[in-house]
């Protein structure tokens, strides 16, 4: 056996009489004239002890980091405080449950120093099979330990190390599925306005203009300008932290935008507003004036689906019918704002960039996703074309 040249690291005994190592290493006086001094037990091998030794023989006495300082709940509140007030409140808050959801319930109570690689790679693989937006957690969390390593409370980033899971075994929606045709959005909206005026104004908003349900929310009657046929987003409506309901601005800059508004909406809109009880100057409002909440038009969308399975069957039963009509094609709320940019793209000559200044996105490329889904269901639709007329 060869003679092991470090005097500092000695061997003892557990009580099982397994042997173990340990050392103590000065690294030297820190800034503030304190000796650090480091003591480490619990090695199963001398050269695993001699390893961890030489790692720790080259850090400055400034730069070296105690274990078990801070456990991660404790670091996340510690970060969170400063970066709430540096972000919208709605972000800060959907940064709040991600963490909450995904990273506390397993990581929450362990020591930040003390988190391996393996676990962390293991609990990305976790993720990507339970949730689509799985690298959110992941960022998330990477954030916490850069955080960390500027404190001086790790003196790596493990999760820099882990590969990452290329894809969730959960697919998305499909948007081509979440998307209406013209004729099951006039069978839509026939039904929305049999339920009741406020709802079928709402879901006529979103699919004569794209807005998202969160824009659509926060109009007031001060930005529509019905004599000049535009409608004004400038605000919108987010969760803010304790998911109170709260406006801000919109999404992005390029989310901040004049629309023009269609004859048949602006129609729509002064019958709406000629009948609705004024109590506010929000459009979508509470019976005491108050902005609704988020969950609303989700709200209103399953009920509005269900009076119109309950009509079908009604009738069906009256006419002494077998079998009820097919019940309306269900979509999201985000849906309609699909529908809208699938209708305009394929029904006029409309060009990208005017697609992205209606919808407000923030970059082409969003736009030209869509434009890529169209053309390939006109490509489609020609194959199938070409079949059925078989020349």
């Amino acid at each position: 056996m060869p003679k092991r040249k470090n005097t500092s690291i000695k061997d003892y005994k557990l009580k099982s009489g397994k042997k173990r190592y340990e050392f103590v290493i000065s690294l030297g006086q820190n800034s503030n004239g304190d000796r650090v001094q480091v003591h480490r037990r619990g090695f199963k091998t001398y050269a695993e002890a001699e390893a961890v030794f030489n790692k720790l023989s080259q850090t400055k006495p400034d730069n070296f980091v105690k274990q078990k300082q801070i456990k991660v709940s404790e670091l996340r509140d510690l970060w969170f405080e400063n970066y709430k007030t540096q972000v919208k409140e709605s972000t800060a808050n959907k940064n709040k449950q991600v963490f909450d959801n995904h990273v506390i319930p397993d990581f929450g109570n362990q020591y930040v120093d003390k988190i391996t690689v393996a676990e962390l790679q293991k609990w990305a693989d976790m993720k990507a099979k339970q949730i689509v937006k799985y690298r959110d957690a992941i960022n998330e969390f990477n954030a916490l330990f850069e955080y960390g390593i500027r404190l001086n409370y790790v003196s790596e980033n493990p999760l820099k190390r882990i590969i990452i899971p290329k894809k969730t075994s959960r697919p998305r929606r499909d948007t081509e599925h979440n998307v209406y045709t013209r004729e099951e959005l006039n069978q839509f909206l026939e039904v929305a306005k049999e339920y009741g005026l406020v709802q079928y104004t709402y879901f006529k908003l979103l699919s004569a203009t794209g807005l998202r349900k969160s824009e659509a929310l926060a109009l007031t009657w001060q930005d529509i300008d019905l004599k000049a046929g535009t409608l004004s987003i400038n605000k919108t409506l987010a969760y803010g932290l304790d998911n109170k309901t709260i406006i801000q601005p919109p999404k992005s800059p390029k989310s901040k935008r004049i629309l023009p508004i269609s004859d048949s909406l602006k129609e729509v809109l002064i019958d709406y507003k000629q009948k609705q009880k004024i109590i506010s100057n929000k459009l979508f409002h509470t019976i005491k004036g108050t902005y609704l909440k988020m969950s609303k038009p989700d709200q209103w969308l399953k009920s509005i689906y269900a009076k119109d399975h309950e009509e079908k069957v009604k009738y069906a039963k009256t006419h002494n019918l077998k079998e009820p009509q097919p019940d309306l094609r269900h979509i999201t709320v985000h849906g309609f704002r699909h529908t809208f940019a699938t209708l305009l793209i394929a029904e006029t000559n409309v060009k990208p960039k005017t697609v992205q200044m209606l919808l407000g996105h923030e970059n082409i490329q969003m736009t030209l996703d869509i434009y890529t889904h169209v053309n390939n269901k006109n490509k489609e639709d020609a194959v199938n074309a070409l079949k059925q007329l078989n020349i």
